[in-house]
Formats: C-alpha cells, structure tokens, sequence
C-alpha cells in the first residue's frame, strides 16, 4: 500500500466546491493511467481510497492504494502502487521543472495534466502539491504553458517505434499505446481497424515495431505514429526491418529514403 498527499492550496473558504471536485477527478485519472501503464491491465491493478481530509490553510487530501482482486485470483501480484506514486510526482517535476514528456504519460494524460493546471487561479484555488513520503512537487500555471509547448505536432517523419503494445482503445480514432522500450514514453498509434484490428489483437502485451509517419512534439519526442505496419520482435530471432541496420540500438530511427519509397517497402508494394 502507498500514500500519495494532494493539496489544494489557496484561502480557506474562497475555493470551490467544483474546483475541487475536479482537481481530486484529475489526479485520480493520472493515477490510474500511470497504474494501467505499469501494470499493463486495462483498469489498473489498483483502487484508491481516502484515508485523511484535513485543512492546514488549504485543502489537503491522502489517498490510499488497495490492490484490485479478481474472481479465481489465487494470489495477489506485486504491489506497485510506491512505484506509481513515485513516478506521478516525478511526472510533474519532469513538466513543471523541465518540460519534458515523463514516462508512461500518454498525450492523453499530458492533457490531464493542462486541464488541473488550469483550475489554479480560478474560483480560489492558488495551486496544487503532490507528495509521497520522500518526495513533493509543487504545480503552477507553469504545468499548463509546459504542456501547452509540448503536445503541439512540430514536424513530421518517417520511422518507427519499438516497444509493448498495450490498450486498445476504439474511440473516435481507433489506437494502440506502445511503451517505449528505452524510454517508457506512451506512443498513440493511430491505425485501421479494417486493416489492422486483427494484428493489434494478437500483438497485445507483446514488444512490437510500429513504423509509419512520427508525429513529433518541439522536443523531438514522438507523440503519436500513424501506423503503415505492425510486427511483432521476436526476440530470439531478431528480424530486419526496412532500413535498419545491424547494432543499431535506438528503437526510434528516421528513413533517409523517399517517403514514397519507404511506405511502399513497409506496405509491400
């Protein structure tokens, strides 16, 4: 079991009701995606739970984890809930202090993070702080402006993700997460279903190479890939792709071909 803190600061009887309902919404969403991340199950591994309110000059709530129990479930898994308290905190760090996309942060849960932000300033509330027992972040309009720098599509490129396909989601614009294998970054891949819906299901939990056209933030972090192929990394019998070279260790790599030439080699065409 962990502990994570959240403060709604600002003056006692000037924050409302509604704003704070939504601040607790979204922090309990970011910890369910860092939980579904890590834990590579859909709904998580976890249920959160209050354990204290109190006000100190600001409001202030401790939630608590409990592990989710399934039906026939023997034996419970590994408790990874510090592990997720501890990388929301450094989540927020990484963007307040750095803007940088933290690890298993989708470009979903990056917008989480712009809409909590945006509640500071408005109906009472003067800002947020995340803590656990060893580490606190404090949350401003920074958050916002950061994540306002780094959802934006920069440029585009033809290349592909290596990492493990998890989530399918079938909302508005069939997708796919990919977990990066070196940075553990969340990668929306965007496919046809009509096309690929069977793959994606096989390839589920699995380590995969999508390649297509990387959609690129002003860091040059790939958000998102529209995915052209998908094919699963046999790991005992690494196979070649398409312009990639033996030793090259970056599973993320740009073609220097013609993008006519590439999508017709990764189509077969």
């Amino acid at each position: 079991m962990a502990e994570l803190n959240f403060e709604v600061q600002g003056r006692p009887g000037e924050i409302s009701a509604t704003t704070f309902r939504e601040a607790i919404y979204f922090s309990v969403s970011l910890l369910r995606e860092f939980d579904a991340a890590m834990s590579r199950k859909r709904l998580g591994s976890l249920k959160w739970y209050v354990e204290r309110l109190h006000s100190n000059g600001s409001l202030s709530i401790t939630f608590h984890s409990m592990q989710r129990t399934y039906k026939n479930q023997t034996t419970l898994p590994p408790d990874i809930s510090p592990s997720v308290t501890s990388y929301l905190v450094s989540g927020f760090e990484d963007i307040e202090q750095k803007c940088v996309v933290p690890p298993y942060l989708s470009e979903f849960g990056l917008a989480k993070v712009r809409d909590l932000a945006h509640l500071i300033k408005k109906n009472g509330a003067s800002g947020f702080r995340f803590g656990t027992q060893t580490k606190s972040v404090e949350v401003t309009t920074r958050s916002a402006e950061n994540v306002g720098k780094l959802l934006p599509i920069r440029r585009t490129s033809i290349g592909s993700v290596e990492g493990m396909l998890e989530g399918v989601n079938l909302h508005r614009k069939p997708r796919v997460i990919v977990y990066h294998a070196v940075t553990n970054r969340a990668i929306s891949c965007l496919f046809e279903p009509e096309q690929f819906m069977e793959q994606v299901k096989h390839s589920l939990g699995r380590r995969v190479v999508v390649s297509g056209l990387l959609h690129k933030n002003i860091n040059g972090d790939t958000l998102r890939v529209s995915m052209e192929s998908l094919q699963v990394v046999d790991e005992k019998n690494r196979f070649a792709l398409p312009g990639r070279t033996e030793g090259l260790e970056d599973p993320e790599f740009s073609r220097t071909a013609s993008t006519e030439e590439y999508l017709r080699s990764i189509r077969g065409r």
